[in-house]
């Protein structure tokens, strides 16, 4: 059995970040990547995906984005090939195709692959992160449902779903995200409890990852400091871009948490389209009062 120093399971953004680190305090790490290549599961994320924080806030240490526009925020396979190139970069060896099928402590560490190869560490590193497995809650209904109820980490983009009646279900960036491009080609819905809580992606000119550095939030964030911590804020003004010619096809309902009896709340039947909304949350704000 391959005795190693450190079993360092996946190669995603927090795995080749711990790989650089550990060499430095004398410890040689083998990075063990479930996939092809190391850049976690970025590949598989959605094709129009972009960050919502700008290039200069997500680089990675010691390599950051071009500086072609620091300000922008990348796209999907700008992140893959910037990771990519990260993990060549690396002092540490990384082996990818491993995927880590089980785990024992025996003194030090075994780590089982897929296909019975072991290995034998001194320490493991878990950084296989959470979106290898998405959770899909069980649904009264949905083995009866004659539809489509693919997960977002399904989604690709919204040409499969032309014309079609689309729920998506949930109210943070990747939901918001998808209801507005589905918006362009089917008729969706945003079913959430609450109205979507929009934050603008510039505040006096900056975005918000500028000030929260400056002010050393960024360390100290104050929902550590409460009982029940704010819920996750919507950046919309990208979306808003984009939705803002076909907005009047988005409908968004507030789904009661009780019991039958109090489903999602529509528009009233028949109400005539409005004109579009200029940007999404002037649109949450109007069908969902």
């Amino acid at each position: 059995m391959e005795r190693i120093d450190v079993a360092l399971i996946g190669g995603g953004q927090s795995g080749l970040v711990t790989a650089r680190a550990l060499p430095r305090r004398g410890v040689r790490p083998v990075v063990l990547e479930a996939s092809g290549r190391a850049a976690g599961s970025r590949p598989r994320h959605g094709d129009s995906l972009t960050l919502f924080s700008p290039a200069r806030y997500s680089s990675l240490p010691s390599m950051p984005f071009p500086d072609s526009d620091r300000d922008r925020y990348p796209h999907r396979d700008e992140v893959v090939g910037h990771l990519t190139a990260y993990a060549d970069r690396l002092d540490a060896e990384v082996r990818t195709g491993c995927r880590v099928s089980a785990g024992r402590r025996t003194g030090g560490f075994e780590v089982e692959m897929e296909g019975g190869d072991r290995l034998s560490a001194r320490a493991v590193v878990a950084a296989s992160g959470s979106f290898g497995r998405p959770h899909r809650p069980t649904l009264p209904g949905l083995e009866e449902f004659t539809g489509q109820a693919p997960h977002a980490a399904d989604y690709r983009g919204p040409i499969a779903f032309t014309g079609r009646r689309v729920v998506v279900a949930g109210a943070a960036n990747s939901a918001v995200q998808i209801a507005a491009e589905l918006a362009e080609t089917a008729r969706g819905t945003l079913a959430t409890r609450a109205p979507v809580p929009f934050a603008a992606q510039r505040v006096l000119g900056r975005n918000p990852h500028w000030w929260l550095t400056r002010t050393g939030l960024d360390t100290a964030p104050p929902g550590r400091l409460l009982s029940h911590p704010p819920a996750q804020p919507v950046l919309g003004d990208g979306v808003g871009v984009r939705l803002a010619a076909p907005a009047a096809r988005l409908v968004v309902a507030l789904a009661a948490p009780r019991g039958p009896g109090h489903g999602p709340r529509h528009p009233p039947p028949g109400r005539p389209p409005r004109a579009p909304a200029k940007g999404l949350p002037a649109l949450v704000r109007r069908v969902s009062t």
